[in-house]
């Protein structure tokens, strides 16, 4: 994601990659995390900010980075039953330092920004936003 920075098509599936690497995995959105992933993610975001499917999929990364760490899950693909609190209390500076690593980096404004914008990628951006425990609403028009 650093060397091609400027490649939307790198980006959109680097983004893809990641949102699928922490899909039901803790571990792995706790690596993303620790690998600078959340100003990777939102870095690619701002850069490529007319591209739908870069924001499409960078904003799926977030929410399941976030929400797999945030919210609470049963690892069910290890064998080791990890389970993520599901109550801040539990891990009330953990949840402070993962919400921040995403916010510091911008990215309430980024995923309000698409929202907006992109119809395309409107309901994976409420669901990060969501996640990262924003406030936001979802409306619909036919």
């Amino acid at each position: 994601m650093k060397v091609y920075s400027d490649t939307a098509i790198t980006q959109e599936h680097a983004c893809g990659k990641l949102a699928a690497m922490a899909l039901r995995r803790p571990a792995n959105a706790r690596a993303i995390i620790d690998g600078d992933g959340a100003r990777l993610i939102l870095t690619a975001m701002k850069r490529h900010e007319a591209n739908v499917n870069v924001q499409r999929q960078g904003a799926l990364a977030v929410r399941n980075i976030v929400s797999r760490l945030l919210m609470g899950v049963h690892d069910s693909g290890n064998n080791s039953n990890l389970t993520v609190a599901t109550d801040s209390t539990a891990f009330g500076s953990e949840v402070t330092s993962i919400r921040e690593s995403f916010l510091e980096w911008g990215a309430e404004d980024v995923l309000r920004n698409i929202a907006g914008r992109n119809q395309g990628s409107v309901d994976e951006a409420y669901a990060a936003l969501r996640d990262l425990r924003c406030p936001v609403s979802l409306v619909k028009f036919d």
